[in-house]
């Protein structure tokens, strides 16, 4: 005689009763922790990264770690960095100094103009030009 043997008729209904809601809650648990593992149609990418939107899963206890990733040798060693260096610099010889032309012939000049019956003062200066014609500078 089992657990049942013992119970009365109603008390067996409860007890079934309680035996179906601990089923439904098992495949509720079951069908979480199915759903919580995300498939996909490219197949697993490793990392233990999940790429869907959705999770559904329980957190139970301390959570994992996984330490530091691990250091793996590059299949190619890179050549040493080169270093370049820079040209001495350029030193320019100073600029030849320029005589300035030399001073043109100018002189002053004066004298008193007639307008309109009166006499007018005038003054200015004036430069000879290497064509021999003078030219009024102001």
């Amino acid at each position: 005689m089992g657990v049942v043997g013992f119970l009365g008729v109603e008390d067996r209904a409860v007890f079934r009763m309680g035996l179906r809601i601990v089923a439904m809650l098992a495949a509720v648990m079951a069908f979480g922790i199915a759903a919580s593992a995300p498939a996909s149609a490219g197949g697993w990418h490793g990392h233990g990264h999940s790429h869907s939107r959705f999770s559904f899963g329980f957190n139970f206890g301390a959570p994992y770690y996984w330490g530091p990733p691990a250091y793996y040798a590059p299949a190619y060693y890179y050549p040493p960095p080169v270093y370049y260096a820079p040209p001495p610099p350029v030193y320019y010889a100073p600029p030849q100094v320029v005589a300035p032309a030399p001073a043109p012939y100018c002189r002053e000049y004066r004298g008193d103009a007639t307008i309109d019956g009166q006499g007018t003062p005038f003054y200015g200066r004036a430069c000879l030009q290497p064509d021999g014609r003078w030219h009024i500078v102001n």
